[in-house]
């Protein structure tokens, strides 16, 4: 698991590759936590080089979503593979998230 962080002036995006799963869990929280308790955070991850995710992987992004949401701010979610699309439908948590296609679709909804 890679997680990459681009800081910008008003959004933070988070690039995630590889399996999103119990192993890389307590590094994606640590990665997303301060990020999503900051005021009115604006928060887009990138799934597009995401190979497998499970139910810690789902687990961290809800949590992250809800505290992003508390703080006023947005949690996007962008470029999911299909593999990582269909957990999301098959749990039923696609109508949690905002989700875009790709990180230009998500960025231009952002602003």
């Amino acid at each position: 698991m890679e997680i990459a962080v681009r800081r910008e002036t008003r959004l933070v995006v988070v690039d995630m590759a590889g399996e999103i799963d119990v192993n890389a869990a307590a590094r994606i929280r640590d990665a997303l936590g301060d990020l999503t308790k900051a005021a009115s955070p604006q928060v887009l991850v990138n799934l597009s080089r995401a190979t497998y995710i499970d139910s810690s992987g789902l687990g961290v992004l809800m949590a992250a979503r809800k505290d992003a949401l508390k703080g006023g701010g947005r949690f996007v979610l962008c470029g999911m593979t299909t593999d990582v699309r269909m957990v999301f439908e098959l749990t039923r948590l696609m109508k949690f998230f905002e989700i875009y296609d790709d990180e230009a679709t998500a960025r231009a909804r952002l602003s």
